[in-house]
């Protein structure tokens, strides 16, 4: 699993447009770059979330 740090230089780095954006949810997308390893993420500290990716969970559009 990725470690808290590594994520928050990740997300420190990676703009908006250049973002993964598999949609968890209509309120947390993932921040990590595009074509990254590993689990997804968003969030900060105590509210990070990490998930898989499921191919038969469609992603949601942000509301």
């Amino acid at each position: 699993m990725t470690s808290d740090s590594r994520l928050d230089l990740e997300f420190a780095y990676t703009s908006h447009d250049d973002s993964c954006k598999d949609l968890y949810s209509p309120y947390y997308y993932c921040r990590r770059p595009r074509g990254h390893d590993g689990v997804h993420a968003a969030g900060f500290g105590s509210h990070r979330l990490r998930w898989e990716h499921r191919p038969d969970h469609p992603p949601r559009m942000l509301t």
